[in-house]
């Protein structure tokens, strides 16, 4: 279990929440828990890195971010950080420079807010490093 905060977008206030993860042969399963509000739950056939862009995209629609490394601005998932943990590691890549084994960081850490962005952000972001290696 993985205890983080929400930041409700509309006032910046912190929510406490947990975060679990669970997987059988077939199925991988992410859970947010929260006081006063019914569990968030997403399902991947593929892995957790799949249930983590279900569950940014659900938390973005109800104006919610879930600091957590993952959705960091500078957070990138490679093929081969998700088969290396089943899409539960990302890269905390730096402008200009390539990446580097060492960035690799745990998805569900926690994360500071000035750190964390809306997903087209992020997105933005990570374009802007790949093309400065073109």
């Amino acid at each position: 279990m993985h205890h983080l905060q929400l930041v409700a977008l509309a006032d910046e206030s912190l929510v406490p929440c947990q975060v679990t993860t669970r997987t059988d042969d077939e199925t991988y399963e992410l859970r947010l828990n929260r006081a006063n509000a019914s569990p968030i739950v997403v399902h991947s056939s593929i892995d957790f890195e799949d249930t983590l862009r279900q569950l940014r995209a659900e938390l973005e629609r109800q104006n919610l971010l879930l600091l957590c490394n993952r959705f960091r601005r500078n957070a990138f998932v490679s093929s081969m950080a998700r088969q290396m943990s089943d899409g539960l590691g990302c890269y905390l890549v730096v402008a200009g420079e390539p990446v580097s084994p060492e960035l690799i960081v745990e998805s569900l850490a926690p994360a500071p807010r000035g750190d964390v962005v809306l997903a087209d952000e992020a997105s933005k972001f990570i374009n802007d490093w790949i093309a400065s290696f073109d």
